[in-house]
C-alpha cells in the first residue's frame, strides 16, 4: 500500500457484509450469503495485512489511522457480536474467519495511540 487506508475497499466490504446479513435475515439463498461473506473476508483480510504493513513503514498518514481506528473501536466489536450470533453450520468456517479478521483489526484499534490527532 501507499501509507493510506483503502477506505473504498473497507466501505465496499462492509456494505457487502451488511447485505449478506440482510439476506441471511430474510432467509435468502445460503450460497449467496456465503459468497458475500467470503468476499468480505478476503477484502477485509487484505486490508488488515495492508494496515499492518503500513504501520510498519516509516511514513504513513497517521491522521487517517486515528479516524479509522476511532470508528473501528465502536464498529469492530459490534460486527464480532453479530457474526457470533450466526448459527448456520454451513457458514461456520467463513464466519469464524471474519470474526478473526475483525478481532485482529480491533486489537490494532485498541493498541493504537489515543493521543490527539496530529495537525
Amino acid at each position: 500500500m501507499d501509507g493510506e487506508i483503502d477506505l473504498e475497499l473497507y466501505t465496499l466490504s462492509i456494505i457487502r457484509l451488511n447485505s449478506a446479513f440482510e439476506k441471511l435475515e430474510n432467509n435468502e439463498s445460503i450460497e449467496d450469503v456465503e459468497v458475500m461473506l467470503k468476499e468480505s473476508h478476503k477484502d477485509l483480510n487484505n486490508l488488515y495485512h495492508d494496515i499492518v504493513d503500513d504501520l510498519n513503514q516509516d511514513e504513513i498518514n497517521i491522521n487517517e489511522y486515528y479516524l479509522f481506528f476511532a470508528n473501528g473501536m465502536q464498529i469492530f466489536p459490534q460486527y464480532i457480536e453479530v457474526l457470533k450470533g450466526i448459527e448456520k453450520i454451513e457458514l461456520s468456517d467463513t464466519v469464524d474467519s471474519l470474526i478473526n479478521v475483525f478481532t485482529n483489526l480491533n486489537k490494532i484499534a485498541e493498541a493504537f495511540p489515543k493521543n490527539e490527532m496530529i495537525k
